[in-house]
C-alpha cells in the first residue's frame, strides 16, 4: 500500500481530467503527492493507496460507491461538485444524503446559489467555500491559445480557414437510456413521473435536432457543424439515429468526440446545444452561443440561465437572431490557484463518521472487479465489452511518484 497526500477521482475524464491535472499540479508545486484515478476503470486500485485526502467529482449520497469505501476517520473528503447549475427535475435527486455527505464534506461551490442549496439541504455552510468554476479558467486559458489549438484542428480536420466552425455539444444521454436505467434512477430517488417524461422529451427534441443539423449543413455548405454526443453516448448510437432519419448526412457534418470542449469552444464561431451548459460557460467567456429548443422546454428541466439565452426552433430563426455574449461576467482568474489553495488548508473534520463496510464486501469486490476487466480491455481488448460512450472516459492512472 502507498502513502499519498491527494486522492482525484474522476467520473468523465473529457470534463474533469484538465482541471483535475491543473489543481494536482498546483498542490505538487506546494510539496504534496497525488494519484489520478478513474472511477469507472480503477477502483480496483482504491485499496492500494493510503490518502489523506480523497477529492470526489461529486457527492450525493453517502451509501454510494465510491465514497461507501472510505472509513478513515481521519481522511479530509472533498467534492468539487461539478454539475451545479441545477433544474426542478435533478434537485431533489441531487440533495445530498447522509450525515458523511452533510456533515464532514467540504464542498466546492461555484455561487451563492448552490452554496444556498447545499444549506438548505443539511450541508454545513462552515464546509462549503464559493471559489468559482475552475473549468472557466481553463477554458479562458484555452481561449487565449486559439490560434495554435485552430491551426491544429483545422489541419487535422480538413477545414479549410475561411470555413465557420459550428460546434453542438448535445446533452440527449436521456435519450438513449433503456428502461432498466430509467428504473435505477428512480430507484436512486429521480421523481418517477419525471424520470419518464425526460426521456420523451429527450427523444422528441434529439429527432427534431437532426432535421434542423441536416438543413443547417445544407444552408451553410462552407461552414462545418462539428456534433459530440454527450459523454456517456457513442459516435455509433448518434449516426444509427440520423442514419434512420435522413437518406444521406451532408458531408460538412462532423461526429467526433476528440479533443476537448474547451478546444472545440476556443475555435468555433458559434456553439448551440440542447441544455448543455456548456452554452453558458461559452456565453461567460465571451462566445456566441444558443440553446435548440424545438419543444417548449418543461418547466422541470428548465434553469435559471436557460431563459436568459438565445432559444431556437428551427434554422429560420437562427439565421434572424443577434447571437450576444454575456462579456466575460464570470471571473476566470486564478480560481485553479484558489481553489488548490483551499484543498491544501483543509483539515479533518472531527465529526467525520466512520462507515461500515460490513454489509458492503460484496459490492466493493463486484466493483473493483468489473473496473479491472475493464481496464484490461481497454488495455489488451480494444475495449471489448465496455460501452463505448464510456471509452473515451479510459485513462491510465497518474501517480506524482512516477511522473
Amino acid at each position: 500500500m502507498k502513502k499519498v497526500d491527494y486522492l482525484f477521482l474522476i467520473e468523465h475524464e473529457d470534463r474533469e481530467g484538465e482541471t483535475v491535472k491543473a489543481l494536482a499540479t498546483k498542490l505538487k508545486d506546494k510539496g504534496a503527492s497525488y494519484v489520478i484515478l478513474s472511477i469507472e476503470f480503477h477502483s480496483y486500485l482504491l485499496m492500494y493507496y493510503v490518502p489523506k485526502c480523497v477529492v470526489f467529482p461529486y457527492s450525493i449520497d453517502s451509501k454510494q460507491w465510491p465514497i461507501q469505501f472510505y472509513s478513515n476517520k481521519n481522511i479530509v473528503f472533498v467534492s468539487l461538485n461539478w454539475e451545479q447549475l441545477l433544474s426542478e427535475a435533478n434537485k431533489d435527486f441531487k440533495k445530498p444524503k447522509g450525515d458523511l455527505i452533510k456533515s464532514s464534506f467540504h464542498h466546492l461551490c461555484w455561487t451563492n446559489d448552490f452554496q444556498e442549496f447545499l444549506v438548505n439541504s443539511g450541508v454545513c455552510k462552515e464546509n462549503t467555500a464559493i471559489l468559482g468554476n475552475p473549468a472557466h479558467e481553463m477554458l479562458n486559458k484555452a481561449i487565449k491559445n486559439t490560434s495554435s489549438i485552430d491551426a491544429n484542428v483545422r489541419k487535422r480536420y480538413g477545414i479549410s480557414n475561411h470555413s465557420k466552425i459550428i460546434f453542438f455539444p448535445m446533452n440527449y444521454g436521456w435519450a438513449f437510456a433503456e428502461d432498466h436505467i430509467i428504473k435505477a434512477k428512480i430507484k436512486m430517488g429521480y421523481d418517477e413521473n419525471i424520470a419518464w417524461k425526460y426521456r420523451e422529451y429527450s427523444q422528441h427534441c434529439l429527432t427534431e435536432f437532426v432535421d434542423f443539423s441536416v438543413e443547417l449543413a445544407k444552408r451553410e455548405p462552407k461552414s462545418k457543424l462539428v456534433i459530440r454526443p454527450h459523454p456517456s453516448i457513442s459516435i455509433d448510437q448518434y449516426l444509427n439515429v440520423f442514419n434512420k432519419k435522413v437518406a444521406q448526412i451532408p458531408e460538412n457534418i462532423i461526429f467526433t468526440k476528440d479533443l476537448t470542449i474547451r478546444e472545440w469552444i476556443s475555435v468555433s464561431n458559434l456553439i448551440g446545444s440542447s441544455w448543455s451548459t456548456t452554452v453558458w460557460d461559452s456565453l461567460n467567456i465571451g462566445k456566441d452561443a444558443f440553446l435548440f429548443t424545438p419543444i417548449a422546454r418543461p418547466v422541470w428541466l428548465n434553469t435559471y440561465w436557460n431563459d436568459q439565452v438565445v432559444n431556437v426552433s428551427t434554422v429560420d430563426e437562427l439565421m434572424a437572431q443577434q447571437l450576444l455574449s454575456l462579456d466575460s461576467r464570470v471571473p476566470v482568474t486564478n480560481i485553479i490557484n484558489d481553489v488548490a489553495d483551499w484543498i491544501f488548508n483543509l483539515k479533518a473534520n472531527d465529526k467525520v463518521l466512520s462507515l461500515s463496510l460490513n454489509n458492503s464486501k460484496g459490492k466493493t469486490f463486484a466493483y473493483s472487479l468489473r473496473s479491472f476487466l475493464r481496464c484490461f480491455s481497454m488495455k489488451f481488448l480494444r475495449g471489448y465489452k465496455v460501452p463505448k460512450g464510456m471509452q473515451r472516459d479510459y485513462f491510465k492512472p497518474i501517480d506524482s511518484f512516477v511522473e
